[in-house]
């Protein structure tokens, strides 16, 4: 199976970052599928030639090679719809949307008509989809590639009593203060608090060794700059430029509360690492809540919980397997997209 594949290989563009995330997971999962060759077309491409340029070496590209599958990553506006159009003459062509929850009001449902097929992970999307007149949708999930997140068995000591690896927020850092007026310490990774941005071998061993790791996914703020700013602006490429589609982006603003799925509820377990969290989505459909994963209703109940595992090692190791063993199983990007490439395939 012979497949080009479009996403950044730079998160926002920004090569200090290291790797993107689609990169590490989608790309490298892609190419490992059995018999598939894949051809990288990185949208930095497209940032260097200029958007009209970049498109049509694209377009090219897949009249060179005719793929079985163009597999694009969506991010902003880096593909014409005009040639995306023109794509689906050459070949299926499947879009993966990864902020449905909010970003179909002014994204989504706008680019998903010039694909033959589209991918959601929330789970709600679908009907949304059918009421715009979009029917090949498929339901899928984040996963994890297990090449990059596995157990570090050097790490089986659990040095780490609470761990935390994600963006600061005022939300998160809501949590993380009630938490600490507890007398619960929470070793925090990530852009904004103290200890900073980690590579991803070092948020690997964080999942590995610590007793419990925290997957925070509280309702982001809406008031504040960055939040307000969606309301008249939007991302294009590399850069910020206004968009006065006013009605579509208050929607879209409304809905970022919406608890959704992250990759890091499967990351955490794939790495044997004990997982907390709240409620999102449809999660219970991919885990055993209290059985393969421990969920929360409130802070209050957060803290409760933490302190009874911590001090129930045999119940918290007993969850902790039961998750592994159910991601690696179940919940593998190629797995996933084995699953995704059957159903277009059938649809045939």
């Amino acid at each position: 199976m012979k497949i080009v594949y479009a996403g950044l290989n730079y998160p926002n563009y920004n090569p200090q970052s290291g790797l993107s995330f689609e990169h590490n997971n989608f790309y490298e999962s892609l190419r490992k599928l059995p018999q598939a060759e894949v051809i990288y077309f990185p949208y930095e491409r497209i940032l260097e030639l200029g958007r009209e340029k970049g498109n049509e070496e694209l377009l090219n590209l897949i009249k060179k090679e005719k793929p079985d599958l163009f597999f694009a990553f969506m991010f902003t506006d880096e593909l014409s719809p005009e040639v995306l159009d023109e794509i689906k003459k050459y070949t299926k062509s499947v879009a993966w949307f990864s902020d449905d929850h909010w970003r179909f009001d002014n994204y989504s449902r706008y680019y998903a008509p010039h694909f033959s097929w589209v991918i959601t992970t929330y789970s709600k999307a679908v009907d949304r989809y059918k009421k715009a007149g979009i029917n090949n949708v498929i339901h899928s999930q984040w996963a994890v590639n297990t090449d990059i997140y596995r157990p570090i068995t050097e790490s089986v000591k659990k040095e780490i009593d609470i761990s935390f690896v994600g963006v600061w927020s005022r939300p998160r850092q809501n949590i993380i203060s009630a938490l600490k007026n507890k007398g619960i310490n929470v070793e925090c990774y990530g852009s904004g608090w103290p200890n900073g941005r980690i590579s991803s071998d070092k948020m690997v061993e964080i999942f590995s060794s610590s007793k419990i790791n925290l997957a925070l996914n509280p309702a982001p703020g809406f008031f504040n700059k960055n939040s307000l700013g969606r309301l008249l602006f939007r991302r294009s490429m590399d850069k910020i430029i206004p968009d006065f589609n006013f009605w579509n982006n208050f929607r879209s603003w409304i809905n970022r509360g919406i608890p959704q799925i992250k990759a890091r509820h499967f990351e955490i377990p794939a790495c044997g690492g004990f997982l907390i969290t709240s409620m999102a989505d449809n999660l219970s459909d991919y885990y055993k809540i209290g059985e393969e994963i421990v969920v929360y209703k409130n802070t209050n109940e957060l803290i409760e919980k933490i302190k009874y595992y911590l001090k129930n090692d045999q119940n918290r190791k007993k969850i902790t397997e039961a998750g592994y063993l159910r991601t690696i199983k179940d919940h593998t990007y190629q797995k996933r997209f084995t699953e995704i490439f059957k159903k277009i395939t059938d649809a045939d």
